[in-house]
């Protein structure tokens, strides 16, 4: 444990990251400040939505009609009054002809997208049943408030956390190498099981670094940008909807999610996210003494798996797979628990994406262990 303290101290104290981390948090509040409060309209839903509730009918139209008189009010009240639900009568089955026709894909990648949208149509039903269509988020303002908090700012903390935890942990295996006592170090007693100490801090380093920029980045931004009554509302609103190759369509959930417990579980897959890099970046430090050559390669790979697979598998089962990888998972945080469209094959993709990364990714770093405590470092 003693061990552990240390190696936390040093990287808490690095200035460098401490300086890196506060430049994260500069740019993110230029990022709330610029569109805080920019849509009053949204703002106003928030507030009223605590008098008005935000399951939509006959008992929310009359709260609406109570509302003191103005202009937002009254194009509350137009843009709820009558509304019916989104998803009664959708079917999802069209979504798969286009993709499969517009993508040409054919064999087992056709089978499964068919299936993937055969599987979606149980969880619309189930949205309809529990009435998911019918609750007001934050009526015609929902999308893009939604698309600014899990796209743009859930998206820039994504990123941040990522590059944090693959620092962190580079400047934690390779502070010996910096300062030329690493030869010093692995002859004492402890020797290379230093890394274990060094791991744990890396990740706890890491996974605390993002916890404290998102929640001080979301508590301004929430501050600015209310969601009021509608936190219990629906992910899956009528007034939601995702933007893909077929144009503006319903955001169906595969399990029935209020914006808070949405919230909650995009940051649960974010953490695992920045998790799989710490991993990441733990594997290329054992293996590239230098911190900065390992975190070029690091990025450098991962910018291949971004670029290449589209280019050399097209359309292919292994395109698919990679769609799964950590750095494509945190592209696709807009979509995590729908379908996530065309680039998709499976349903809960991002669960099971950052599953089977870290299962990988854990059995990768034992075996680079062993590897580099068997290894000649001269």
């Amino acid at each position: 444990m003693g061990l552990f303290r240390h190696e936390f101290k040093k990287i808490a104290q690095s200035p460098a990251l401490i300086g890196f981390a506060a430049l994260c948090l500069l740019f993110n509040m230029f990022i709330v400040l610029i569109d805080g409060g920019s849509n009053e309209y949204a703002n106003y839903v928030a507030r009223v939505s605590r008098e008005t509730g935000f399951r939509l009918g006959a008992d929310f139209d009359e709260r609406a009609n109570n509302l003191e008189p103005s202009e937002h009010a009254a194009l509350l009240r137009l843009q709820t009054y009558g509304m019916t639900d989104v998803f009664d009568g959708y079917t999802t089955g069209y979504i798969a002809e286009v993709y499969i026709a517009q993508l040409g894909l054919s064999g087992m990648v056709a089978d499964l997208t068919s299936g993937k949208y055969a599987r979606l149509q149980y969880a619309v039903d189930a949205r309809f049943e529990a009435g998911d269509g019918m609750t007001l988020y934050l009526a015609g303002a929902t999308f893009w408030r939604h698309e600014m908090l899990f796209s743009v700012v859930m998206g820039a903390l994504l990123f941040q956390g990522m590059l944090l935890a693959a620092l962190i942990m580079l400047l934690s295996l390779g502070y010996e190498h910096s300062a030329k006592t690493e030869f010093v170090v692995y002859a004492t007693k402890t020797g290379r099981r230093v890394n274990r100490s060094k791991f744990i801090a890396g990740v706890v380093a890491g996974l605390s670094a993002y916890a404290i920029i998102a929640a001080v980045t979301l508590v301004v931004y929430l501050t600015l940008n209310p969601m009021g009554g509608s936190w219990g509302s629906s992910v899956s609103s009528g007034f939601n909807f995702v933007r893909c190759m077929l144009g503006p369509r319903p955001f169906v959930t595969w399990h029935g999610f209020t914006v808070l417990t949405y919230l909650l579980a995009a940051l649960g897959v974010s953490a695992g996210i920045v998790l799989c890099f710490a991993l990441m970046a733990y594997i290329a430090g054992l293996w590239i003494r230098n911190s900065y050559i390992a975190f070029l390669i690091l990025a450098l790979i991962n910018f291949a798996v971004i670029t290449l697979p589209g280019i050399v598998f097209g359309a292919t089962m292994p395109a698919f797979i990679l769609a799964l990888s950590p750095i494509w998972l945190s592209l696709q945080q807009g979509m995590w628990f729908t379908d996530g469209g065309s680039n998709i094959l499976w349903a809960h993709f991002e669960t099971i994406g950052v599953v089977v990364s870290l299962l990988l990714l854990s059995v990768l770093c034992v075996w680079s262990s062993a590897r580099f405590r068997g290894r000649d470092l001269l």
